[in-house]
């Protein structure tokens, strides 16, 4: 997502689409928005990984998405290897809100993405290009039945740099907005709008191979992306945020993830305070 709820106010307000907020960039639990980091080094031809875990807030691209509410969430993401240098990733992505949102909108709100990413490494720089669907339900006036459609590109690229044990992964994702699906009158993401996210990963091993703490860091921008409480489109800065997991490795096929997170925003954006903090956590089977 995506400033959905954004859009699904601003539609009942009579406004013009507003802006989407994708990513969950934000989201550790939709990691699958997230740029690309570094390479596993794991070259089996199939993976797959199954996931399920819980955000107390469904912040997005700076935007508190569905105030007062956590979200609940269950992925599945196989992967193709193409060559030790080239892989696929289609995911798909459930999720679902809990507790009461502020006047009921989006109260039973459901969402469930399909992004599609193509990653290549050339030694330790990491290419990646995506194609990212989401559908979500539930939003109060957004037709058909309550469902909206909207898919946009996605670009990244990374650099890894490793000091002794720990990595410093410096990155770059840029999302361009494609607009509403065909077959849909709505979508809640202005069309030829763009979203810029640099961020800066650390790669600390607490213990070697079981426990790591892998904080970072975004400074974000939105080129009409996202709004304001006015409903107006944000051009430049949007926000800073730094997000802290760590995750625990209880064997090959089990890891145990829990974050604390902080955002600062300075433009006012729809249902977000100038300062937010939020958590969750996550537990991940790899085959």
């Amino acid at each position: 997502m995506n400033i959905r709820f954004l859009a699904a106010v601003a539609l009942l307000s009579g406004m013009i689409q507003a802006a989407h907020a994708v990513e969950n960039i934000d989201v550790p639990g939709n990691s699958y928005l997230l740029p690309v980091t570094e390479s596993s080094g794991d070259h089996k031809p199939l993976s797959l990984e199954i996931s399920s875990g819980y955000d107390s807030l469904y912040m997005f691209k700076g935007v508190n998405l569905e105030p007062n509410a956590g979200i609940y969430w269950v992925g599945m993401a196989p992967t193709w290897v193409i060559t030790p240098n080239d892989s696929i990733q289609a995911p798909f992505w459930y999720a679902t809100t809990v507790g009461k949102t502020i006047g009921g909108i989006s109260q039973n709100y459901r969402e469930f993405d399909v992004p599609v990413n193509f990653s290549h490494t050339i030694g330790n720089l990491s290419l990646g290009l995506g194609y990212h669907l989401f559908t979500y339900f539930n939003l109060d006036g957004v037709k058909p039945s309550g469902t909206g459609v909207q898919n946009e590109l996605a670009f990244s690229s990374s650099y890894r740099i490793q000091t002794g044990a720990v990595s410093w992964v410096p990155s770059l994702c840029y999302y361009y907005e494609l607009g509403t699906a065909n077959g849909y009158s709505y979508g809640s993401v202005n069309p030829g709008s763009s979203f810029l996210s640099p961020q800066v990963t650390v790669n600390i091993p607490v213990r070697k191979d079981v426990i790591s703490f892998n904080p970072y860091t975004q400074y974000n921008f939105s080129f009409g992306y996202t709004c304001n409480q006015d409903y107006q489109f944000i051009w430049g800065g949007n926000n800073w945020q730094l997000m802290a997991p760590v995750t625990w490795q209880i064997n090959k096929t089990i890891s145990i993830t829990g974050y604390a997170a902080y955002s600062y925003q300075w433009q006012s954006l729809l249902g977000t305070a100038p300062g937010t903090f939020w958590g969750g956590g996550n537990i991940v089977l790899s085959f």
